[in-house]
């Protein structure tokens, strides 16, 4: 039957990805497109986790919707069992059908309501929804650690920066037909994904520098220099009226965008320095035009990746193809849980 067939020589990477999952306190699944099959890979890990450790499962914004907004197409739902942990708003709460206990309701809003920590008290499927900032993602988290053994974040449209590695210790990426019906295109993007969580980290001196930085740095003449701006777009102006060739390193806390690093590679900069690889958004191209090094203040840490071989628009991939290109260039499980489930049924 078309695409059940393992792929040869990788017949441990569903057994890999579960001990992965299982070593970790806070697991992000990141879609590095909308239908990647983020959903599909929850489900899937609480499936084969939630025996063994008790789950507290977040998002960022919202998921779980019965139909997707975009493409009408009928999603997967986000099942909880009895005990889990799990994060919404006040609008789905009031909608909910699983008999939930309130732990915890947020001070702050969201468009749809205050966030609500409930616990289920029985099976069922449920629409999570979560903060949609970072630092209201890292409170909830620590929240959530107090209830339960994992806490999973799902992703929302590739927003990534919520699932930063300063809050999840491991990174799973979905990718799939959603983001190409071009196998060398998934295979492509997928691999710079990667490639960028892949980025080392800052000298020890230099994170414990920046680490609390929320302003753009230079290093100048042996000292980091703070310029007080925030966003890296005003860098031409300060260029001009007040730093010179001696620096060699610059600090951006917010987004290295195609336009920052085009200006940046105008200068004597050697060497870029970012938070960690969410807040890069250089495209393919660019990033293989300039070869730029960029350094993390924190690494990621991917321990998996899932593919998912649906398009909403109806087509189907051969995941064990792309499957076979991907595990050339990468070094964790992947894999396709919709096979997988179907093998471990």
């Amino acid at each position: 039957m078309f695409g059940i067939e393992r792929v040869e020589g990788h017949e441990n990477d569903f057994e890999k990805l579960i001990n992965e999952i299982l070593k970790r306190k806070v697991i992000a699944i990141i879609g590095l497109e909308k239908n990647t099959g983020k959903t599909e890979t929850l489900n899937f890990i609480v499936k084969h986790v939630s025996p063994q450790k008790r789950l507290a499962l977040t998002s960022i914004g919202t998921d779980g919707e019965e139909k997707d907004l975009v493409f009408g197409t009928f999603k997967p739902s986000v099942y909880v069992g009895y005990g889990f942990v799990y994060t919404t708003t006040e609008l789905f709460f009031k909608k909910r059908t699983v008999l939930s206990e309130i732990i915890h309701v947020s001070h702050q809003h969201t468009p749809t309501g205050r966030v609500i920590i409930a616990k289920a008290l029985e099976p069922g499927k449920v629409v999570l929804s979560g903060p949609p900032t970072a630092a209201w993602m890292e409170e909830t988290v620590r929240l959530l650690k107090e209830y339960s053994d994992i806490v999973i974040i799902d992703g929302a449209l590739s927003r990534f920066s919520q699932a930063t590695p300063f809050i999840a210790d491991g990174i799973v990426l979905a990718t799939g037909a959603a983001y190409s019906l071009d196998k060398r295109e998934i295979v492509k993007h997928t691999r710079y994904i990667y490639s960028l969580c892949q980025l080392p980290e800052a000298s020890m001196e230099d994170k414990e520098k920046l680490v609390l930085a929320t302003t753009v740095h230079v290093f100048q003449s042996g000292n980091w220099k703070d310029l007080g701006i925030e966003s890296a777009l005003q860098l031409s102006k300060v260029f001009e009226t007040s730093l010179d060739e001696s620096v060699k390193k610059i600090y951006i806390p917010g987004a290295l965008t195609d336009n920052v690093l085009r200006f940046v590679s105008t200068k004597s900069v050697n060497e870029i320095i970012v938070r960690d690889f969410t807040k890069i958004f250089v495209s393919y191209e660019n990033y293989i035009k300039y070869k730029p090094t960029i350094r993390v203040l924190k690494r990621a840490s991917i321990i998996g990746i899932t593919v998912n071989p649906f398009s909403p628009v109806g087509y189907v991939l051969n995941s064990p193809e792309i499957i076979e290109e991907l595990k050339k260039h990468v070094d964790v499980p992947v894999i396709d849980v919709k096979l997988e489930t179907v093998k471990n049924i």
